[in-house]
């Protein structure tokens, strides 16, 4: 069987974590980007609309 020291665990556990965090991060970017654009579609039909009515 295999076993690892310690210190590497403990730094393959700092790794995992970090990779986590770094995951969560982007995620919410992602999402807070795509409502935004979202907003900015929504937006642009709206004006849209309002020159199709001039």
């Amino acid at each position: 069987m295999l076993t690892v020291p310690d210190d590497l665990d403990k730094l393959l556990s700092d790794v995992r974590k970090s990779i986590n965090d770094n995951h969560q991060f982007l995620k919410a970017l992602v999402d807070e980007a795509v409502d935004e654009s979202c907003v900015s579609d929504e937006d642009e039909d709206k004006e849209a609309d309002q020159l199709e009515e001039l």
